[in-house]
């Protein structure tokens, strides 16, 4: 099992990358496409501790801190 998502390795692997502080980025767009398509659901990114140092990491808490979405 690869320590990062993979879309061959499993179906809920919706995307890839590797170590770069994505997950917050990565929510925010699905949660702007769920509201586009007019859908009802959680989106729940896992971040650890040293990612949240990435400049990735920061510049997605100051975009979804500005978004009215849950």
């Amino acid at each position: 099992m690869d320590g990062f998502p993979k879309r061959k390795e499993s179906p809920h692997d919706v995307f890839e990358t590797g170590h770069s502080s994505t997950s917050l980025s990565a929510a925010a767009g699905m949660a702007i496409a769920r509201d586009i398509k007019n859908e009802h659901f959680h989106v729940v990114p896992i971040i650890g501790d040293g990612a949240l140092t990435g400049g990735m990491a920061l510049e997605a808490l100051n975009h979804i801190g500005d978004m009215e979405k849950k």
